[in-house]
């Protein structure tokens, strides 16, 4: 027989989130910037990332791609997996991406699910309209101390 010894591992923390950006416009959106690659060797770190950006309080989140410069069937997994959980936390979602990202999301037939606009304002609007249409949002009471 073995005997089982327990050892601490240590705190446990977020995969850093490279060179995304977080930003928040004056309504409280959040806005994903995300740059590089997403593609599998780089999918666990930006899905959970994205999934602490879920904890924060605000009423909906903006995906920007423009500046990614690879994304592959793994990387759109995560983008789905992403509006799918901030949808049902009733949180708006907008995709914001360029004409080639277009093309891409429309040959893995993710096109006229993710719904990508052209321009920040249009991602904008498009996050607080999901808010105002049937996913209510009502920010988080405040924290007391003690």
């Amino acid at each position: 027989m073995h005997e089982n010894t327990v050892e601490p591992v240590g705190p446990v923390h977020w995969a850093p989130a490279g060179e995304h950006r977080l930003l928040k416009d004056a309504n409280g959106l959040l806005i994903a910037e995300l740059r590089g690659d997403i593609d599998l060797a780089t999918a666990v770190g930006l899905r959970l990332w994205l999934d602490s950006l879920l904890c924060l309080d605000t009423p909906g989140h903006v995906v920007d791609l423009r500046p990614v410069a690879f994304i592959d069937s793994t990387g759109l997994s995560v983008l789905l997996r992403f509006r799918r959980r901030a949808l049902a936390a009733e949180r708006g979602f907008a995709l914001l991406c360029d004409a080639g990202q277009r093309r891409l999301l429309h040959a893995h037939g993710t096109l006229d699910v993710l719904a990508p606009t052209a321009t920040l304002a249009d991602a904008l609007t498009r996050a607080v309209d999901d808010v105002r249409q049937g996913r209510p949002w009502t920010p988080a009471p405040p924290r007391r101390n003690g």
